[in-house]
């Protein structure tokens, strides 16, 4: 069950990185075959995830209000533009991160026909 997580988002932002980026380096082989079928479930969820995240730091970001959440912009900036574009890339990277979603499951379903093996042996791996 998930649990609401207001109070350290920076530091669950951060295990998320951390974690995505063992993945990463963790996925150049895969020594049970069968696992891919899982391990690609898991991204479709963890894609999701991160697109509601954008959608919702999009949405806080078109509510948020000069002088109570911030003060201004710098001089790159001429007034609201930088929350009005962050909103607006936010929502675009949603959008790319469906897409992804949807490549995603389609790789599992086509992932699922295939009979795959527990194991391959060490002399065989690539």
């Amino acid at each position: 069950m998930a649990t609401n997580e207001e109070h350290r988002q920076v530091e669950v932002a951060g295990e998320v990185s951390e974690g995505t980026r063992s993945l990463a380096h963790s996925t150049t082989r895969i020594p049970a075959p069968f696992a891919s079928y899982q391990l690609i479930g898991e991204l479709v969820v963890t894609v999701d995830d991160l697109e509601q995240v954008c959608r919702q730091l999009a949405a806080w970001h078109e509510r948020v209000v000069d002088g109570i959440h911030y003060t201004g912009e710098d001089s790159r900036g001429d007034g609201a533009t930088g929350t009005v574009t962050a909103a607006a890339e936010l929502r675009r990277a949603a959008a790319a991160l469906d897409d992804a979603a949807s490549a995603l499951r389609a790789a599992h379903a086509a992932n699922g026909v295939v009979r795959w093996f527990d194991e391959v042996p060490a002399d065989q791996q690539t």
